[in-house]
């Protein structure tokens, strides 16, 4: 299995199913309307080496089909999600053992809990390079504007960790993020995600809440961040279960929180309760502009760290198929053996980044 994003862009490379681009492009609508040509045909993955106003290279959709989904959980074939969700569901529902196979089979899955504790590094290579202060430029990320009616550039697929004030566990969620200034960004999410708690939380304590964005991740780490998740139960873990084994964390440099050890990016900051900023209008999964939010948050970025070259990966909404459907499809499947016949449905609703 590819430990990182960089070994999975070189699997799929191998595999033809990765195309370099060296012809300058612009993210502001080019790349997107590129990568959605590419998507509509089922095409390869992406990866733009010559980016307009940026010294980084962007790729995008990585997770363009259920196939590449696969690659990323280290499976073959997309029958395998089914024997993933089987392991899962024990985890969901245990129950005593009746029959000897049963102890067997509850305790491999035991064991596979066990592998899947995340680790610490120490020396990570997300911290390769550490910009602070007036050195955040969030100019220089090559952050797409995807659609004409688009506000501003976003952050689409950076994972948002942050932890309850109270009980100290970590929630890691998918968010839009929309640029402000050199060092703001606005995010959009619903009121009922594990952030927006931390953030009512910090706010009743008289307390900012610290945040960390994680860009350029494994994607195995971005399908347990989409997973439905019990309040209590860490998307670190379950990344873990899904890869099979723990994955590699470290602590951010100016917030008290863990973040991927081979990001390519990390963002830390923090959010003031009551500071807000005007978000939206952006283009939605449904294929409409979503409103505008006179009142989103406002994250104040204090430090940059990133591995030397690092690679910026991201992906946008819209009507299907997308990056975003393609995830859906393969969590339905992992799914089914969890919910049984009582409550099979889609998670397409659930797999949708968390705006």
């Amino acid at each position: 299995m590819a430990k990182d994003l960089r070994d999975f862009l070189q699997l799929a490379e191998q595999r033809g199913k990765l195309r370099r681009i060296s012809t300058l492009v612009d993210p502001n609508l080019e790349i997107a309307e590129i990568a959605n040509r590419m998507l509509q045909q089922g095409g390869p993955a992406l990866l733009f080496e010559n980016v307009k106003g940026s010294p980084y290279p962007v790729a995008v959709n990585v997770m363009g089909t259920v196939e590449r989904v696969c690659w990323g959980l280290g499976m073959e074939h997309p029958s395998e999600l089914e024997d993933l969700g089987k392991k899962l569901a024990i985890l969901y529902q245990p129950r005593p053992p009746k029959k000897i196979s049963q102890a067997i089979e509850l305790g491999k899955v035991l064991f596979d809990v066990v592998k899947a504790k995340p680790g610490r590094d120490f020396l990570p290579s997300c911290q390769q390079v550490v910009l602070k202060d007036e050195q955040v430029d969030l100019t220089k990320l090559p952050l797409l504007r995807v659609y004409p009616g688009d506000a501003d550039k976003v952050i689409t697929l950076g994972l948002m960790i942050t932890k309850d004030p109270e009980t100290k566990i970590p929630n890691i969620g998918v968010y839009r993020l929309q640029l402000q200034s050199k060092n703001t960004m606005t995010v959009q999410w619903l009121s009922v995600r594990g952030a927006t708690r931390h953030l009512r939380k910090a706010a009743e304590r008289g307390q900012k809440l610290e945040v960390a964005v994680a860009i350029g991740v494994h994607p195995l780490v971005i399908l347990a961040a989409a997973t439905p998740l019990p309040i209590d139960l860490s998307e670190w873990l379950f990344a873990g279960l899904y890869g099979g084994s723990g994955i590699p964390l470290a602590k951010c440099k100016t917030v008290d929180l863990e973040v991927p050890a081979d990001s390519e990016f990390v963002l830390e900051g923090t959010i003031t309760p009551g500071e807000t900023g005007i978000d939206g209008p952006a283009g939605d999964h449904m294929g409409y502009y979503g409103g505008v939010n006179e009142k989103a948050p406002l994250i104040h970025f204090d430090c940059i760290t990133h591995r030397k070259n690092p690679i910026y990966l991201t992906t946008f909404s819209g009507r299907p198929p997308k990056e975003d459907a393609m995830m859906a499809i393969a969590l339905n499947r992992i799914y089914t053996p969890i919910c049984g016949s009582k409550c099979l449905r889609l998670l397409t609703s659930s797999c949708r980044w968390r705006r």
